[in-house]
């Protein structure tokens, strides 16, 4: 059908063979008789668009990441555990740290990821103890207070109490060492053995302070709940001998922290081997 004429306003079609205007319904020209075919305005092109950028690039996963975070928060942990009051802190850091670096140990060498098991376990071993040591101290400081016993009916129980927690505390110092012995450099790794050395000497030290300070006598003052917070403040003033072998601690693992360089692998394959220092 030919291109429309305007009529009051109206497009009219028109015949393509003699060219007469004909009606908008028409399938054949009144005049001619040719047959009329409509005239449809060309479809726009089909327009394809590139895929979002988001979903082109794949998912990577930078593994090691993890590992220097986990190294990052026990080096705050190894700051402030020894100090009075805020040893709870520290023993909180230094849990998710482990976490954190049991977690990623896949990538790095098969010595590392031996040790880092072995470390977390005595972590938990050291944790268990701590617990029912506690629970232990606890209880007997209570039954005391329920028969009006004094600080002198407590002192055997003490003093058991600070030689007993030694053992966790050296195993704590351990898994301290073997986590972090595999990611130092050659050169430092001889460190973390003499570290390991005095930081469990200074333990042992603290506790024969602690022994001597509580074995002569406690006093007769009646067991009540800040009597025995005042306890347990005297020991942790007395583990402040340990401080210079956590900093000691905290040096190596700051150095670690800086030799360790993550790698990026795609989502879902094998983690990249991450030999370390």
């Amino acid at each position: 059908m030919g291109l429309p004429a305007i009529v009051w306003g109206y497009g009219v079609p028109r015949c393509p063979a003699c060219g007469t205007d004909v009606g908008p319904d028409f399938q054949f020209c009144h005049v001619c008789g040719a047959t009329l075919r409509p005239v449809f305005p060309a479809a726009p092109p089909h327009v394809v668009y590139p895929p979002a950028a988001s979903a082109a690039a794949p998912r990577r996963v930078l593994w090691g990441a993890r590992t220097k975070r986990g190294i990052a928060l026990t080096i705050v942990s190894l700051v402030i555990l020894w100090i009075p009051n805020a040893t709870i802190f520290g023993g909180l850091l230094l849990s998710i740290g482990s976490t954190l670096m049991f977690w990623d140990r896949h990538p790095f060498r098969p010595a590392h990821r031996r040790s880092i098991r072995v470390a977390y376990l005595l972590f938990w071993i050291a944790a268990a103890g701590y617990a029912v040591l506690f629970i232990a101290f606890v209880s007997t400081a209570y039954a005391e207070w329920s028969r009006r016993g004094t600080l002198d009916d407590l002192r055997p129980m003490t003093v058991l109490f600070v030689w007993l927690s030694t053992g966790p505390t050296e195993l704590l110092v351990l898994a301290i060492a073997l986590q972090i012995r595999h990611l130092l450099p050659d050169s430092l790794r001889p460190q973390a053995l003499w570290a390991t050395i005095a930081l469990a000497g200074l333990v042992l030290l603290a506790t024969i302070l602690a022994h001597l300070e509580f074995s002569p006598g406690m006093g007769s003052e009646v067991v009540r709940l800040s009597s025995v917070l005042g306890v347990l403040d005297r020991i942790s003033v007395l583990r402040l001998v340990e401080g210079p072998g956590f900093a000691w601690f905290a040096y190596l693992y700051y150095r670690a922290h800086g030799a360790i360089v993550p790698k990026a692998a795609p989502a879902g394959q094998g983690a990249p081997s991450i030999p370390g220092p």
